[in-house]
């Protein structure tokens, strides 16, 4: 048997995963091929549903490409080039607010007329050309634009979010992480985690945070962004959510890993903290019997009314005020057959989960469903038989994003699955079950259900 290194071990899975990535786009749109990454088009392959297979062969691709780079450049300059990565946010702002992903698909959309020079694009972004052509050429080696010729340029794939109008468009989330997990905020970070004498080191207090040390001190994250410009900035923030959700494979498709019709032919599925709705319309898709109900603050149920009108749509949702620090409000006690909890634990110490679980428990039925849509963090642990890391490595790495985001804005943090088990056990729920959804990310549902000897 021929000894092979990790190295070469590691390009085996990089081959194996192109290989069945695109028998995975073949098979879901026949005749396809994988979209040039330099066409200016949203590429069809990024709708496509996320079957185990495609998933599988997405993270494999991702653990090891990145850890092929970790096994065979220097570690200086491995470790330089990680450190420098803030730079591409900083990039990625400058053309934003620039709108150059917009002007050039104003002037030349298909990339037919020799791309845009860039002294327009300078001109209409109120800035210095040879700047903004340091700036473009930084994220062109990152296929993020591309320059057809000296000084011209024109969008590619990757650079279609960054329009305001593309469908897959991700403008309301860069705005929300430039107002709210900002450079300056994140450099609070490392100070607030090493502040043993202030305490900060050790607080799980959402008022101790990262972003409130910086932006706000002593105010609630979320009344923040209620109180700011006349409550755009939660506007923006519920927006953001959804542009993300669906970048990320998060849409409508990927509830179908759940069982909803085990839950029954009718009900009523409350959503806590559902924003603008989001996940609800999703969810009635395959609940077309069941009431729908948004519960969230006034500022984002009013915007979530607006968008639901504006739509046009004609699902099954309710949208209701109510404060899930708070009692359900009393119509809604023992009516409901089951909670459904999308990324809200995880803003959240364990202290403010439980107190959120348990107010939940208080209204619920012996049969009511308890239902966590959450990242599931797992160790990147070395695995001596393995050329990846136990957890696939950097295919994990948006739970870690996340997991660094929340402890910066509120001194929360994702969570395991024995995490929830415990939250579940002291707020009152047993927990039932946990089920993997179709989307890259490691998001799952954890079911539970009323402990029947539970005493508040």
């Amino acid at each position: 048997m021929t000894f092979q290194s990790k190295a070469q071990q590691l390009v085996n899975i990089i081959a194996q995963a192109v290989k069945d990535i695109e028998q995975d786009t073949a098979t879901q749109i026949p005749g396809t091929i994988t979209t040039d990454v330099n066409l200016p088009i949203v590429a069809p392959e990024d709708g496509l549903e996320v079957t185990p297979h495609r998933r599988a062969a997405i993270r494999s691709l991702t653990g090891a490409t990145h850890q092929l780079l970790a096994t065979l450049t220097p570690a200086g300059l491995h470790v330089q080039e990680i450190y420098y990565s803030y730079l591409q946010t900083v990039a990625i702002d400058i053309v934003v607010k620039g709108r150059i992903a917009d002007v050039i698909h104003s002037i030349d959309p298909e990339s037919s007329k020799g791309g845009v020079p860039v002294q327009v694009l300078a001109e209409n972004a109120g800035m210095d050309s040879r700047k903004l052509t340091h700036v473009l050429r930084f994220l062109a080696l990152r296929n993020i634009f591309g320059e057809i010729k000296l000084h011209h340029w024109v969008n590619n794939r990757c650079s279609l979010p960054l329009r305001s109008d593309s469908p897959n468009s991700l403008s309301y989330f860069f705005a929300h992480m430039r107002q709210a997990v900002s450079i300056p905020a994140l450099v609070k970070f490392p100070e607030l985690l090493l502040d043993k004498e202030g305490g900060g080191a050790f607080s799980w207090d959402p008022k101790q945070s990262a972003f409130q040390k910086y932006y706000a001190p002593g105010c609630d994250f979320f009344a923040w962004l209620a109180r700011s410009d006349n409550g755009i900035k939660a506007e923006i923030f519920a927006k953001a959510m959804v542009e993300s959700t669906r970048a990320t494979g998060t849409g409508s498709a990927h509830y179908k890993g759940y069982d909803w019709q085990n839950l029954g032919p009718v009900g009523t599925l409350i959503d806590v903290g559902g924003g603008i709705g989001a996940a609800a319309y999703a969810i009635s898709t395959h609940l077309p019997e069941w009431k729908v109900v948004v519960q969230d603050l006034p500022e984002i149920i009013q915007a979530g009314k607006q968008e639901y009108y504006k739509t046009g749509s004609t699902a099954n949702i309710e949208f209701e005020e109510a404060d899930f620090f708070k009692d359900q409000p009393p119509h809604r006690a023992k009516k409901a057959e089951a909670y459904f909890l999308r990324h809200i634990l995880h803003d959240w110490s364990s202290k403010f989960c439980i107190q959120i679980l348990t107010n939940l428990r208080r209204a619920a039925k012996s049969t009511t469903r308890l239902l966590i849509c959450e990242t599931s963090l797992e160790p990147p642990l070395i695995e001596p038989n393995s050329p990846l890391l136990s957890n696939g490595g950097m295919a994990t790495s948006f739970s870690h994003h996340y997991n660094l985001i929340m402890m910066s804005l509120f001194n929360a943090e994702e969570r395991s699955q024995e995490d929830y088990e415990e939250l579940f056990a002291l707020s009152g729920w047993k927990f039932q079950s946990v089920t993997t959804l179709k989307t890259f990310l490691d998001r799952f549902i954890f079911e539970g259900l009323p402990d029947p000897s539970w005493k508040e």
